[in-house]
């Protein structure tokens, strides 16, 4: 199904934007979680005017194993892919993500953009 809205087609942009990183599963619906990926979450969303809009996107990076050195080198590893390909990354900080009763490092990015209609 396509959501032809400016807000939608933002997270879009980003999903083909990171997907582009070399080795990177992008994930944008949370049934689909398979580690290690990023998953693209719900977004706040600053309007305005009914055109242009701030949205702040979370982005979890999600490594397999618990929380150990290694987990947590491969999360920076990919943080810093993120920054190289010059994407607005604001913060990144260290957490855990639950699937399912799993637990896995990770680390909560958050990546402003504007969207607007033509």
């Amino acid at each position: 199904m396509s959501w032809p809205d400016l807000f939608n087609e933002g997270i879009d942009d980003l999903a083909t934007t990171l997907a582009t990183i070399s080795g990177l599963r992008v994930v944008t619906n949370p049934k689909d979680i398979n580690p290690p990926c990023v998953f693209i979450n719900a977004p706040t969303i600053d309007a305005f005017n009914y055109n242009i809009a701030r949205m702040e996107v979370p982005v979890d990076v999600i490594t397999l194993g618990p929380a150990s050195l290694d987990a947590l080198r491969d999360c920076l590893r990919i943080v810093a892919a993120l920054l190289a390909k010059n994407v607005a990354v604001t913060d990144a900080r260290p957490a855990v993500f639950e699937v399912g009763s799993q637990s896995y490092a990770s680390y909560r990015v958050t990546i402003p953009m504007q969207v607007q209609t033509a």
